[in-house]
């Protein structure tokens, strides 16, 4: 078990170095990097079942399969990853989907604290990765949040929050639990910089995810985000994720080019949470 344990490590390991390479490159993680970790961590779990006659672990590394290919095409469906990373959480399903040898019990299986370290990585990867666009940018992103802060919508969203704040703040001095006057506070003050960051997030975006890009450079996985028309027909409506399948019949329409939305690189908060769950195993014991 022991041996077998620091294998599927280094192999999962391995491969989610070089996926984070090339995404960071190419802001694609080609398939085989994935379908390979299946594979290989699915024969490895196999070879160690015949070996020791431990078929549970086994069974595990398809369960973790069959657990990360659904989560990965919820999350994939829904827009929030890519294909690339929704595969990629498979491997790791396959792979890792059963708690190291030197890390102690856990009330919560391993694999449900790798995918809550993954997110909570990605999480603040993504607000070290938008600082730094906005620093990278900030002509560009002062001109663009200037103008959200004069659109209509963006007037109705401000003074929404800015109203749910203050009758929050109201509220206070009429609860008597100084710990649920805290947690009002700190919401009435989420609720008055909602609109601000709503709209540094939206500059962000305009600004830098969303491109006009040849239809031979498509690949699957991309995020359609404005209506592809021909002769004013819709062939393909904004938010769709395209698939194979799409991007060969644009191709074969002669469209030359389309806006898509361009997403930060998750692999990295992949790596990242991946060693941190490695490393200390469930820190919410």
């Amino acid at each position: 078990m022991i041996n077998t344990d620091i294998i599927l490590i280094i192999t999962a390991l391995t491969a989610l170095i070089f996926a984070t390479i090339v995404d960071i490159r190419i802001k694609e993680v080609p398939d085989w990097i994935s379908f390979s970790l299946i594979a290989t961590g699915l024969i490895i779990r196999l070879m160690h079942s015949i070996i020791f006659t431990d078929w549970p672990f086994f069974f595990y590394g398809l369960l973790g399969l069959g657990a990360t290919f659904l989560i990965g095409n919820l999350l994939y469906h829904a827009n929030q990853w890519g294909g690339g990373d929704a595969k990629l959480l498979m491997g790791l399903g396959a792979t890792l989907s059963t708690k190291p040898f030197y890390l102690a019990e856990s009330n919560i299986p391993f694999l449900a604290t790798l995918f809550i370290l993954i997110l909570i990585a990605g999480a603040f990867y993504g607000v070290i990765w938008s600082i730094s666009l906005i620093v990278k940018n900030f002509k560009k992103f002062k001109l663009e949040f200037k103008h959200l802060l004069t659109t209509r919508k963006s007037y109705v969203l401000q003074t929404t929050s800015m109203i749910a704040s203050v009758i929050l703040l109201v509220l206070i001095f009429f609860v008597d639990s100084t710990s649920l006057k805290l947690a009002i506070f700190i919401l009435a003050v989420l609720l008055a910089i909602y609109f601000y960051l709503f709209a540094a997030v939206k500059s962000i975006e305009n600004i830098h995810f969303f491109k006009k890009i040849p239809v031979e450079n498509l690949v699957e996985g991309d995020w359609i985000a404005q209506d592809v028309k021909l002769r004013n027909k819709i062939v393909l409506t904004k938010r769709t994720t395209l698939e194979k399948k799409q991007i060969s019949e644009l191709k074969k329409l002669n469209i030359k080019q389309v806006l898509i939305k361009e997403g930060i690189p998750f692999v990295p908060p992949f790596l990242i949470g991946t060693i941190i769950a490695l490393l200390i195993g469930n820190p919410f014991i």
